[in-house]
């Protein structure tokens, strides 16, 4: 078994803050590279389940703006091989704080978020 290289820890790290990074500023384009093309996302909006494209989030993102007051906290949870799981802690994104845990897929040499599972706090 091959030990995790810290190389492919920053890398998951830097797909990542793309995410958090467009949240902030309100722009889809900064995060659509982190992302497959085929992403889905699971959770509960306002009590409301969803399901369906990533295209959703980025529709919320470019629609809602900057919210340059998110705090925002990764932790890389797990990395196997070509597989690798994040949290990610999203507070105050326009009066909304979420957990999400985004699964990536080590895809030509490069992570991406194949899927995005959160949770919406009240």
């Amino acid at each position: 078994m091959e030990k995790i290289k810290v190389a492919d820890y920053e890398a998951v790290l830097a797909a990542i803050k793309m995410y958090t990074d467009a949240c902030k500023e309100g722009k889809s384009e900064i995060m659509k590279p982190a992302f497959t093309d085929n992403a889905l996302m699971y959770g509960y909006l306002n009590g409301e389940y969803y399901h369906g494209s990533i295209e959703a989030l980025y529709g919320a993102v470019d629609a809602f703006g900057a919210a340059p007051q998110t705090k925002a906290r990764v932790d890389v949870l797990s990395i196997e091989g070509t597989a690798a799981v994040a949290r990610v802690t999203l507070e105050d994104w326009h009066g909304l704080s979420f957990t999400d845990f985004h699964s990536l897929i080590k895809e030509d040499g490069n992570w991406k978020i194949i899927a995005k599972v959160f949770h919406q706090y009240s």
